[in-house]
């Protein structure tokens, strides 16, 4: 990823608040590459890697996994952190499938 990934439904731009990514749009299966390799350059440049998901109103689940998939490959003290508003659901959504108890996962209302 050059910096940024951007079609009709998504962009994803380089945090200029944090570590990490700003996404903006809806989140689909689609867009589990770019994600993923987004989060995975930022993982090697960083111990808190953020992602700012307040400018997104939809998340699939599928790009729910890549999340969850990074942070149990991340080594503390590494850490990702989410930003999300409430209507996402994040935290609730992890729990229903057991992901709850990652260390590595932070959750935070954006």
């Amino acid at each position: 990823m050059r910096g940024y990934f951007a079609d009709d439904l998504l962009l994803i731009v380089p945090s200029t608040a944090a570590k990490g990514v700003c996404l903006y749009g809806e989140v689909l299966g689609a867009h589990k590459g770019a994600l993923a390799m987004a989060l995975t350059a930022q993982s090697r440049a960083t111990q808190e890697i953020t992602i700012d998901l307040t400018g997104v109103h939809y998340l699939a689940n599928s790009a729910l996994e890549i999340l969850v998939a990074l942070a149990n490959n991340l080594q503390p003290p590494q850490s990702l952190v989410v930003r999300a508003a409430p209507q996402l659901e994040l935290q609730e959504r992890l729990n229903a499938r057991g992901w709850d108890d990652i260390d590595t996962l932070r959750i935070v209302d954006g």
